[in-house]
């Protein structure tokens, strides 16, 4: 999923396509808000394409919405937590399991714990920031603070519960959309769980680092201790038999309150983690070889506010590879795909437009966007994903103009019929463009000629997400 971030992204700057911001989707990987809104977020179906391409590189280990190294860490954090509650405190856990009702299965202990623990780390930091304790505290990427605003200005006398379960998260369906849902892919990718939370062997190689990772963070090893205590002594003993709750008061009053509080603010307060964390996750995410360390280099030589050339980074990190025939063509992949995809997207986005009215008006112009779009089609098509094969077929095809745009609709109407949407634009018996939705492109793109004296990339295939990690690392 493209974050906000996303805004240095070079189509953008140079000509985003200005769209009303309204509600992101979830789940998938979202464009920019800056060029889409809420009729679609890929009105050619393109995301399956580019991500194809880009978690070739990055092995699905970054994602759009996985790119805060804070969050990863806190993801290892609580996971060794929980691992270390089942281990160290067995009876007192199974004991639980039987009060409980709602935690019948191991599933829904973890869950229910992770859900537990990120109300922990909201309330935590929402204390320091709006309280002023620690008014310099980072909260970017601690997720649910408007929320946490929100659920305290409307208690009116009410308990605020932090609950364990998997439903009752401050954020609505939190599990999957919560620091564990965001993260849980390149989690399960790098092997630390499986799709139950479960970890398999507590002694495999990549737990043994963790383990010594912790071992070595005095800082945060206590902070577990006092964490584990606070869920024994407190969260399991709650009167409630649904599942285990505990009230903000009541937790405010612990004892271990402040040891919990200042232990997170000081192990988390700041976007940058110590120097053994930032070594642990730039090994685990891949960036120490290969072509994902090769843009990372390129990433790496930005100065900081300086636009991403997505298209010159891809094409200066070839030197970095040029041995590795493998690592090489993960790249030159996409130097040759991504033209293709982004003159197809500016198409359908071109005849969106109120303006574009008869075919016949803008033909000259059409088969000019046309030519480029074959010309650009010379990519190996032999590995590549169903959808781009059947873009292809469609954009390549010769034939009178009209019914090339024709089929082009066509297309563009089924992908939005699967997904559940409306096509944008429709052809109508004497080849008028009928606009369903009509999305102004910005002045330095509304015309083809401007558009093919740019031709900016598109897509971005992850260096917003990288550029993030890197920041987080240095």
């Amino acid at each position: 999923m493209i974050l906000k971030n996303q805004s240095n992204n070079r189509g953008i700057k140079v000509g985003a396509f200005k769209l009303t911001i309204t509600v992101l989707k979830t789940f998938f990987t979202l464009p920019d808000p800056d060029i889409t809104q809420e009729s679609s977020v890929d009105p050619m179906g393109l995301q399956v394409i580019w991500t194809y391409y880009g978690q070739k590189i990055f092995g699905e280990k970054l994602t759009t919405i996985a790119n805060d190294l804070r969050v990863f860490t806190f993801n290892l954090f609580h996971n060794h937590l929980i691992n270390r509650l089942y281990m160290e405190y067995s009876e007192e856990l199974q004991q639980a399991k039987e009060n409980f009702k709602n935690w019948s299965t191991d599933l829904d202990i973890k869950t229910g714990l992770l859900i537990f623990l990120e109300d922990l780390v909201t309330w935590t930091f929402y204390e320091a920031k709006t309280n002023g304790s620690n008014p310099s505290v980072n909260v970017l990427g601690i997720l649910g603070m408007s929320k946490a605003r929100i659920v305290e200005s409307s208690a009116n006398g009410k308990p605020i519960l932090l609950q364990a379960n998997k439903r009752l998260g401050l954020l609505k369906n939190q599990l999957n959309l919560g620091m564990t849902g965001r993260y849980k892919g390149p989690m399960i990718k790098m092997g630390f769980y499986n799709r139950a939370f479960e970890i398999k062997d507590s002694h495999n190689p990549d737990w043994e680092k963790v383990n010594i990772l912790f071992k070595n963070w005095p800082e945060a090893l206590t902070l577990q201790e006092n964490i584990l205590k606070l869920i024994v002594e407190n969260l399991f003993k709650s009167e409630k038999r649904d599942h285990p709750q505990i009230s903000l008061e009541v937790l405010r009053a612990s004892k271990y309150w402040n040891r919990i509080s200042s232990g997170y603010l000081n192990c988390f307060g700041s976007e940058k983690p110590v120097a053994e964390i930032r070594m642990f996750w730039k090994d685990k995410l891949g960036l120490m070889s290969g072509a994902q360390a090769a843009l990372f280099k390129e990433i790496s030589a930005l100065k900081e506010g300086e636009i991403i050339q997505h298209n010159t980074i891809f094409e200066n990190s070839l030197k970095h590879v040029k041995s590795e025939v493998e690592e090489l063509n993960k790249l030159e992949s996409i130097l040759k795909v991504e033209p293709f995809l982004s003159h197809c997207e500016y198409l359908l986005r071109y005849l969106a437009q109120n303006g574009i009215k008869k075919i016949e008006d803008h033909s000259t112009d059409l088969q000019s966007l046309r030519d480029e779009i074959k010309a650009r089609a010379n990519y190996n098509l032999t590995d590549a994903p169903y959808q781009l094969k059947k873009l292809n077929a469609v954009m390549i095809a010769d034939g009178p103009l009209e019914i090339w745009i024709s089929n082009v609709l066509t297309y563009h109407k089924e992908v939005m019929s699967k997904r559940g949407g409306n096509a944008w634009i429709d052809m109508d018996k004497e080849k008028n463009l009928k606009h369903y939705f009509a999305p102004s492109l910005n002045d330095s793109l509304n015309t083809i000629p401007k558009y093919l004296s740019e031709k900016p990339w598109w897509h971005t295939y992850y260096l917003e997400t990288l550029r993030s990690i890197h920041k987080g690392l240095n």
